[in-house]
């Protein structure tokens, strides 16, 4: 087997190990290589993408390794840290487990805020670290489905709004019936392949042009 041949077969089982395994990006504050929780999560067959300090951007280093899981092992969880938790779960979600040696006031339930899905106080027993890492996997779950059906109700409220708005506005200027500006709405989603909230959307934005004083 050639160079080239043999470098493509590695790059091809690397790519099935990341797969097959769940990949977890580690922060402590002191990372080594001969941390108790990376060797755990190696046990029990997690593929660490990354082990790092917290002195690092937390969101950059996920934008980069792409990991299923963030887990991040700390004394006391400070201020600046829960803002960068919060931060990515605004923009790159993803199930977010927390082990601390010391608890503070007030701080579980600005975890919970930030985005964060387990939260252990204390207690880092190997044995007990699968268990709460498939439990904060449920929980982020659980917490995504609702914000999808948020966002899609919302989605949805809106596209009511748009409808019901341009069909008034062809009511009183075609003066038509409800009905027939439904119809009206209805047919021309057909005809240019758009939903009826964007054809909708489209005959506001006209009108409200058309209705513009010149200046």
């Amino acid at each position: 087997m050639n160079l080239t041949k043999k470098t493509k077969v590695q790059n091809n089982r690397t790519k099935v190990y990341e797969k097959k395994n769940t990949s977890v990006l580690l922060v402590e504050e002191y990372p080594t290589s001969k941390s108790m929780l990376k060797k755990t999560l190696i046990d029990f067959d997690y593929y660490i993408t990354k082990h790092i300090s917290f002195n690092e951007k937390l969101i950059n280093e996920i934008e980069f390794n792409n990991p299923d899981i963030l887990i991040l092992s700390t004394e006391v969880l400070n201020d600046k840290t829960l803002k960068e938790l919060a931060e990515i779960n605004q923009l790159l979600p993803l199930p977010i487990v927390i082990f601390v040696e010391h608890d503070a006031p007030n701080i579980i339930q600005n975890a919970i805020k930030a985005g964060v899905s387990a939260y252990v106080v204390h207690e880092t027993l190997p044995q007990r670290v699968k268990s709460v890492i498939s439990v904060a996997n449920e929980r982020f779950k659980e917490v995504q489905s609702l914000r999808n059906e948020l966002k899609q109700a919302k989605a949805q409220l809106e596209s009511r709004k748009l409808i019901e708005r341009a069909k008034g506005l062809l009511m009183e200027q075609k003066q038509i019936s409800e009905n027939q500006a439904f119809d009206a709405l209805r047919k021309m989603a057909m005809n240019q392949g758009n939903s009826l909230a964007m054809v909708a959307k489209n005959i506001i934005d006209v009108c409200e042009v058309l209705s513009t004083p010149r200046v």
